[in-house]
């Protein structure tokens, strides 16, 4: 059976290198585990010029078409499902939506829709500019309306797969227990590795090495831990910190750091995740509106690091706080005081956190685990639909 899988971006301009934030790194794990199981592969993406390529075994289609004025998600998303079925009819085809926002209503009973995370929770001049939603009344309008696009697009397929628990309980508060069609939760996955044993040999006196690894965007937190950032580095000048990723606010973070050497801003390829991790003690996880399962949280805990973050979506499910890891509000003061906590835990207090990190990402969070579950999906969509 053909298989394919809609998203913004899943390979960069280059047709190489995979994009798409964390999203697009679940396609590159999604991917291989349909193949595996005989699915024709292909992903269907937004680009700046037309391509077809080829990434492993993946078929790769870029589309010089992209949401914006006019030109709402479902509308490239139909055009996209228009594309692949002169390829295929698309009722005898596995269709994926990589996210919901990136969604249709359909009536193929092979389809599935992934939810990855409930974003409107930010505050409210993030989440839009205009000026009337500045107001109380029109804060609770924008924010209602945000809900009841949310169960929309959740409700695209008749199948569906939340990767968070902070989104499934938001949304049976909605629609009960007793639900229509098919949910199932599968939590995004962590790296399998090893414990990293250099962490126990670390001096207490060593610089302590702090890394954000994100997409550098406002509703990320970037802007905000920046100038936790630099207040940091005055109280404690000796540390040193790494900034990775690419995103609207790189330029921004670039200037507003451009006279500190103790900051580095750079990138990384997926794939080297693990590495840059075990150079740091430190993962700051920042966000400013809910996450899903939040990758970053779980490649920081596979690395070993201890990991802060601040207490959105679906990061409450992944870091008990004071247990592996720290949470916080998400606000200047709290974050630079969870910060403070981190850095000046004891040695046996800081290894005896970041284990428990590791094993919670290796255990509650393995790669095998969301590979057995996503192949039980995928079997019992094709199954029952194929019985009736």
């Amino acid at each position: 059976m053909n298989a394919y899988i809609y998203f913004l971006q899943f390979l960069k301009d280059d047709e190489k290198s995979v994009g798409g934030g964390g999203i697009g790194t679940l396609i590159s794990y999604l991917c291989p585990l349909l193949e595996g199981l005989g699915h024709e592969v292909t992903v269907y993406q937004c680009a700046s010029h037309p391509f077809e390529t080829k990434w492993r075994n993946t078929t790769v289609v870029g589309i010089p078409l992209y949401p914006g004025r006019g030109n709402p998600n479902e509308k490239v998303v139909q055009h996209f499902r228009d594309i692949a079925n002169k390829r295929s009819p698309l009722s005898d085809c596995l269709e994926i939506f990589a996210a919901d926002f990136f969604s249709v209503k359909n009536n193929n009973p092979f389809s599935i829709c992934i939810q990855n995370g409930l974003a409107w929770d930010a505050d409210i001049k993030l989440l839009t500019s205009k000026k009337i939603h500045h107001t109380e009344i029109g804060e609770k309008v924008f924010r209602y309306r945000c809900q009841l696009r949310g169960l929309r697009r959740f409700e695209t397929c008749f199948n569906r797969v939340t990767v968070d628990l902070y989104f499934l309980n938001w949304y049976r508060s909605f629609r009960g227990i007793n639900l229509k069609g098919r949910v199932w939760y599968n939590p995004n996955p962590a790296p399998s590795v090893g414990w990293y044993s250099e962490r126990e040999t670390i001096g207490k006196d060593e610089p302590k090495r702090i890394i954000i690894a994100r997409r550098l965007a406002p509703e990320k937190g970037t802007r905000v831990i920046a100038g936790v950032l630099r207040e940091l580095l005055q109280i404690r000048p000796e540390i040193r910190i790494t900034i990775a990723g690419e995103g609207p606010d790189e330029k921004w973070l670039r200037e507003y750091f451009k006279n500190e050497s103790r900051v580095d801003i750079t990138f990384y390829q997926s794939e080297d995740s693990i590495r840059i991790h075990r150079q740091h003690d430190i993962a700051v996880v920042p966000s400013l509106c809910g996450e899903a399962t939040c990758l970053s949280v779980l490649e920081a805990m596979a690395a070993g690091c201890t990991v802060m973050a601040t207490n959105m979506g679906g990061t409450i499910t992944e870091i008990i706080d004071g247990l592996n890891g720290l949470l916080c509000w998400p606000v200047h003061e709290k974050i630079l005081e969870t910060l403070l906590q981190l850095v000046d835990l004891s040695e046996e207090e800081r290894i005896r956190m970041q284990k428990c990190a590791w094993e919670t990402s290796q255990r509650a969070f393995s790669i095998k685990k969301w590979e057995d579950r996503w192949k039980a999906i995928i079997k019992e969509v094709i199954a029952s639909e194929k019985l009736s």
